[in-house]
């Protein structure tokens, strides 16, 4: 192969990659107490008929006086729109609050599942909706999504337009605000009060 065809080559393997693999980025400004505590990084991969997308969360501050940090990993397989895999992974300054989970789809209707150790098999009809979703799209219509953090369904409710409610078994819920379709905000009450992530 000569080399104008060889650099031929390379660049027309360059452009089919670019035209087979779509990137999605949003950040967002994680606010406490009306200070910037840290960063919220969504991100998207598509390529043919799969979508990986990754979540990070990484945020530091202090409460009377006390060192408070979180960091977080969510990451999510999805083929044809269906959940094949999943991981989810925090570590807090509260341990009680730590988080390593896994999912993996075993079978038509059948999911293995892992939290903190606790193996165990979930029945469900293709998951199609995850909570890392609610970063990319609205989630119009949805009532129910899957949290990778908690590897269970959660009750999702549309409480105004462009303004949804994430009920967790913990009753930390979070507000999602979107606007033209886009997330432009999360609120999440905590146990120190209440974090806003706003989109930058």
């Amino acid at each position: 192969m000569t080399k104008l065809n060889f650099r031929l080559f390379i660049c027309f393997l360059f452009t089919c990659t670019l035209a087979f693999a779509q990137k999605q980025e949003t950040i967002f400004d994680v606010i406490f107490k009306g200070k910037k505590i840290g960063t919220l990084h969504a991100q998207e991969t598509k390529s043919d008929s799969k979508s990986f997308k990754e979540l990070t969360v990484d945020t530091k501050s202090t409460f009377l006086l006390i060192p408070i940090y979180m960091e977080s990993e969510i990451r999510t397989t999805q083929e044809k729109g269906i959940l094949i895999e999943g991981t989810a992974y925090r570590n807090a300054s509260r341990k009680s609050s730590d988080v390593n989970a896994t999912i993996r789809k075993i079978g038509f209707r059948l999911y293995e599942r892992e939290r903190n150790g606790v193996k165990d098999k979930m029945k469900s009809k293709p998951i199609r909706f995850c909570v890392v979703d609610l970063y990319f799209k609205e989630p119009l219509k949805i009532k129910e999504v899957f949290s990778n953090m908690y590897v269970e369904m959660l009750q999702l409710k549309q409480i105004d337009t462009g303004k949804y409610q994430l009920i967790t078994p913990d009753n930390n819920h979070s507000i999602y605000n979107y606007a033209n379709g886009k997330l432009v905000s999360i609120e999440a009450n905590t146990l120190l009060g209440k974090i806003v992530s706003k989109r930058i």
